[in-house]
């Protein structure tokens, strides 16, 4: 099964989630660092404390910066949390999960991707046939839109969870028999009835 070609809105998507991505690796880490210049007095030269500090910053964001990028979505079939918010994953060309070493490959050459604030990334993403920046091209991966879920009330199974929807009905049973034990157990009428 070959993945067809994602349209140009996916490239939307992608900004957005770059840079929700980077804002959930950058502000706890200015937070904490902006806590510990406050609160910490400086040991000697408060040049050096700061020097310090901002090293230590760069430092924990760079790694929190490749959990993200690499770590996490290998482990959550192929999703940051921010492409889980908007819908996207980073599959093969036949649909499958990638191995770690393309999420490695991908964050390497989001150091070209990234020149000039994305632009780079975006140029070459508009002008590739299936929208893919240089680190996707180079690792073998795409990145398309995931299909909306389908609402729990409407499921075919009566084993998934159902959450009220808006008006509080929860749905009907998908199947008013249910195999209880080996044997089959009819609902009618709110009374069990065996069959």
């Amino acid at each position: 099964m070959t993945i067809p070609a994602p349209g140009p809105g996916v490239v939307g998507r992608r900004v957005v989630q770059r840079v929700l991505d980077q804002l959930l690796a950058t502000v706890p880490v200015a937070v904490v660092a902006v806590l510990v210049v406050l609160y910490v007095p400086p040991p000697g030269s408060l040049l050096t404390f700061i020097k310090i500090v901002a090293f230590t910053t760069f430092g924990i964001w760079t790694i929190a910066s490749l959990y993200l990028e690499i770590w996490w979505p290998h482990r959550h079939g192929g999703q940051t949390p921010a492409m889980r918010w908007l819908r996207i994953r980073v599959v093969l060309p036949d649909g499958g999960q990638p191995p770690l070493r393309a999420y490695v490959i991908r964050a390497v050459l989001m150091v070209v991707d990234g020149f000039c604030w994305g632009l780079a990334g975006v140029v070459i993403m508009l002008v590739s046939p299936r929208r893919q920046r240089l680190g996707d091209l180079v690792a073998g991966t795409l990145v398309v839109r995931v299909p909306a879920r389908v609402p729990a009330s409407t499921s075919a199974s009566a084993d998934e969870p159902g959450l009220p929807g808006p008006d509080g009905d929860l749905g009907a049973v998908a199947s008013p028999k249910l195999a209880l034990g080996g044997r089959e157990v009819s609902l009618h009428g709110g009374e069990r009835q065996d069959e």
